[in-house]
């Protein structure tokens, strides 16, 4: 069965999920329907739930979904949690930077001057705006696609006016003037799971089943963009690695990932040097490539087409050579 033009599948798990969070599971092929016995569910239900799935996702604000797409990630901010000498501190860094990963292979530019690493403090949204507004004006001379990462309404509107054309939202839609802005301006918009706020999303959070949890916060979030104006084909969505879970949340995300899909958007994935792979394998962020390939690859078998990366080149190359064995 279809998730888009390109991915489908052939086995699906049913989870049938209680008032007390206990589950139950059921796997089974979608080619012998009569193996799906469940005693909470006839086939015709299984059936009916299945169209659900069973659908060609739009192309997202021009790009092909065909294809795998890569997002440059260009942080304007001196803490974020990737920081290292070589981190861009000018206009003209920043632009050689992006046009570098423009040429590496990436889609889009994701440009950002807050860090919303774990712990990080909220600055101010003139602070914000003063880092990247500059470098947009000046990137969108080269044509290159941007998206500007915040969560700030007015950041989003004078990026869009400097040429920004998708707004990456950490808070998905959490101020009360972004949907509007978005919907007006018709440009794209990435929708993010995140519990709590940067300063505090990592202080032991909870959830009694963190796939189903935020999947439920990211169709009530996108339906909300949907009653202000924005376009479906204009929407990605983001379960957000690493904020607001640790690592075992982290991994059950990946293992149901294909449970996304029922949003009927495109999905978007940045795992990228992120500290997860750090704990699990003992090594620093510089050291933390071979982890960060290994995420985007497990992404895209699971139909993922969006993938946010520090590591363009590389990243790339991880993806044609996996597109080789799989469509060749």
């Amino acid at each position: 069965m279809s998730l888009s033009s390109d991915v489908a599948f052939l086995n699906f798990n049913i989870e049938s999920r209680y008032k007390s969070f206990q589950d139950e599971h059921y796997l089974y092929s979608v080619q012998n329907k009569d193996g799906w016995i469940n005693p909470h569910f006839n086939k015709n239900k299984i059936l009916e739930v299945l169209k659900k799935y069973n659908y060609n996702k739009k192309n997202f604000m021009g790009l092909n979904t065909k294809n795998i797409h890569v997002m440059g990630i260009l942080n304007i901010s001196p803490d974020s949690f990737s920081n290292n000498s070589t981190e861009v501190v000018s206009i003209k860094k920043a632009i050689n930077k992006a046009i570098k990963m423009y040429e590496e292979g990436a889609s889009i530019i994701d440009i950002g001057g807050e860090s919303t690493r774990p712990g990080a403090e909220r600055i101010s949204d003139l602070e914000e705006q003063t880092r990247i507004i500059p470098i947009i004006k000046e990137l969108s001379k080269y044509n290159i696609p941007m998206s500007c990462d915040t969560r700030n309404a007015s950041t989003m509107q004078l990026a869009i006016d400097a040429g920004v054309k998708i707004i990456n939202d950490v808070s998905a839609l959490s101020d009360k003037k972004a949907a509007s802005i978005i919907a007006k301006n018709k440009v794209g918009l990435i929708i993010m799971h995140m519990k709590g706020q940067p300063n505090n999303m990592q202080k032991k959070p909870k959830y009694k089943n963190v796939s189903y949890e935020i999947l439920h916060y990211l169709k009530k979030k996108k339906d909300y963009a949907l009653e202000k104006g924005i376009k479906e084909e204009n929407i990605l969505i983001d379960p957000g690695i690493g904020f607001g879970k640790n690592d075992k949340h982290n991994l059950k995300i990946f293992k149901d990932l294909a449970l996304f899909h029922y949003l009927k958007s495109h999905i978007l994935i940045g795992a990228s040097r992120k500290s997860m792979i750090g704990r699990i394998t003992n090594t620093n962020v510089a050291e933390r490539l071979p982890g960060s390939i290994s995420l985007a690859i497990a992404s895209i078998e699971k139909g993922v087409k969006f993938l946010r990366v520090h590591d363009v080149k590389e990243t790339k190359q991880a993806i044609s050579i996996w597109e080789k064995l799989n469509y060749n």
